[in-house]
């Protein structure tokens, strides 16, 4: 018997559960994948659910309803009786769970991104959670687990996995068995952070990796630099940052791929020397972090980016 997730990298002891579950047919009537976009948590939902659903592709299994969609799912595409036909599905989410399942031995349902659903919508949700049919399986998945995001209630009614950043030998593994020559799958994994989704997603956008160059530049522009070159490049990132979070797009945080590419040239600079020099490499590595943690924490970008690259400023 093959493996249903041998292409998903990373999350061992998350893919060995499930393994586990599948094999000995104990599978939990609802799941909560946890963790931040491309980490995988859509494929291997999708896995599950092929594993679950041997007999047709998914695209055309009548035992399987799915939302990735972007949009916000309305209250017709969840629940039974609903005053307007589903927008998108044939089916409504308890629709389709009501009915047994057609040619295979159980339903499956994956919603990515539970946070699309609105909290009132969230409770009807959680109907379905609280009284589920056997032989259904429903796998949600979501970024965080704040209550703004996920009523606690649904989180309750689920069996939680967790999806943490996968080493960048993993995914860099990962890009080379898919095609993608070596070199550049090297510089994916490191920009990644973590996230194969992402890496797979730009394999072939020339455009990141030229924008990884443009950072790698203004970056070394505020080696010995004026203080007004550094606190200028705040700004420009902060601004960036700030018509990113406006766009509500699906594109990269521009501050987060600015260090990511920040992070492989001090990097780089580091193991290039010795002493007390490859000590203010090494530091100024520990404080790209310490700054992503801000940036985390809500304190003010701006203010973050400039104490950073204040402190790039002294490197020459």
């Amino acid at each position: 018997m093959t493996d249903p997730f041998e292409a998903v990298a990373g999350h061992t002891q998350a893919l060995d559960q499930l393994r586990s579950q599948v094999r000995t047919d104990r599978l939990a009537h609802a799941y909560l994948f946890v963790g931040e976009s491309g980490l995988g948590k859509a494929m291997t939902a999708r896995a599950l659910a092929s594993a679950l659903l041997p007999e047709a592709p998914l695209t055309r299994h009548p035992d399987y309803w799915e939302d990735d969609r972007i949009k916000p799912l309305s209250i017709n595409e969840i629940r039974l009786l609903p005053d307007k036909p589903p927008e998108f599905h044939e089916l409504s989410l308890q629709a389709f769970l009501n009915l047994k399942p057609a040619i295979g031995g159980r339903r499956v349902v994956v919603v990515t991104n539970v946070g699309r659903v609105r909290d009132q919508d969230q409770g009807v949700l959680l109907k379905t959670l609280e009284e589920p049919h056997p032989h259904r399986v429903i796998v949600l998945t979501t970024p965080s687990l704040n209550p703004f995001v996920v009523l606690p209630t649904v989180v309750s009614r689920c069996q939680r996995l967790f999806f943490h950043p996968v080493p960048a030998l993993d995914i860099e593994k990962l890009l080379v068995s898919n095609g993608v020559e070596a070199k550049r799958s090297k510089l994916l994994s490191e920009l990644s952070g973590g996230r194969p989704g992402w890496a797979m997603r730009r394999a072939r956008d020339e455009g990141v990796i030229e924008l990884h160059h443009v950072w790698t530049r203004r970056l070394e522009e505020t080696f010995g630099s004026p203080a007004d070159v550094p606190l200028q490049l705040a700004a420009q990132l902060d601004s960036e940052q700030m018509a990113w979070r406006r766009s509500e797009g699906d594109e990269e945080d521009p501050a987060l791929f600015a260090i990511a590419s920040w992070q492989i040239e001090l990097r780089r600079r580091m193991l290039a020397t010795r002493g007390r020099e490859q000590g203010r490499w090494a530091r100024l590595v520990e404080l790209s972090y310490d700054t992503l943690g801000y940036l985390e924490q809500n304190v003010s970008p701006r203010l973050a980016l400039e104490t950073f690259l204040l402190e790039c400023r002294k490197a020459s």
